[in-house]
């Protein structure tokens, strides 16, 4: 059976300024192509950001022999009390990671609210690496295997959805760890994952309600390798 990439990214457009509202994507078998796009416009259809008066909807044939396959990052849960307890913990991570300036790189997801993607960030210099910073970096081609309908996939489901993305960005070239923080109102959960600490869910990382959120790749190396970072993100079927 033939493999197919699914992408949605829904919007809202008002006065010349664009909304994100929601995005998801799936590696499925041809048969299953209907139902997954049925469910993937409902959900841009229904969110709790706004409903989308943009969706947009790419479908892609996937050569089986161009795909990677990875272990799911190992996880752990950290429980805390208030955001500001769940950012020092962060904090903590980052330099567990020998990240010297983790206080300096958590003020930087103010800078991804109104990026579209990721920041591609030096953890050592702090300089955004993306091509285009209005857009940012958004990680593409991935799912889990064996994913089957048996998930409401017209319902966001965070965690399935984030382990996915971040097993495949931690093993990126010359990526340290990655920092998310959902900017759905309803999920104040957010993670700190690399290789080393695995998938770490923290329990709260902002206020309920607040539709502010961001993600950061965190980047250690020589300039010259950043294409081969982005190649990887942006193409590479996982």
């Amino acid at each position: 059976m033939e493999l197919y990439s699914l992408k949605m990214r829904a919007s809202n457009s008002k006065d010349g300024i664009e909304k994100h509202i929601s995005g998801a994507e799936k590696i499925v078998s041809e048969d299953n192509i209907g139902t997954y796009v049925e469910a993937l416009l409902t959900r841009a259809l229904h969110h709790s950001k706004g409903k989308a008066n943009f969706i947009n909807l790419k479908i892609e044939k996937v050569n089986k022999e161009d795909i990677l396959y990875l272990d799911s990052l190992p996880v752990s849960t950290v429980q805390v009390d208030t955001y500001q307890a769940g950012l020092k913990r962060v904090v903590a991570l980052l330099e567990q990671m020998n990240i010297a300036n983790a206080k300096e790189i958590i003020k930087k997801i103010n800078a991804t609210y109104n990026t579209r993607g990721a920041i591609l960030l030096d953890v050592d210099t702090l300089e955004r690496l993306e091509p285009n910073q209005e857009r940012g970096i958004r990680a593409t081609y991935m799912d889990a295997d064996n994913s089957s309908m048996s998930e409401n996939i017209e319902v966001k489901n965070h965690y399935n959805e984030a382990i996915v993305l971040a097993t495949k960005v931690a093993y990126a070239p010359n990526i340290i760890g990655e920092i998310c923080i959902s900017d759905d109102p309803d999920y104040i959960t957010g993670y700190v994952a690399s290789k080393e600490t695995g998938y770490v869910r923290i329990t709260k990382l902002k206020e309920k309600g607040s539709q502010e959120g961001g993600r950061i790749f965190l980047y250690r190396g020589e300039l010259s390798a950043v294409p081969s970072c982005l190649d990887y993100l942006e193409k590479q079927k996982v």
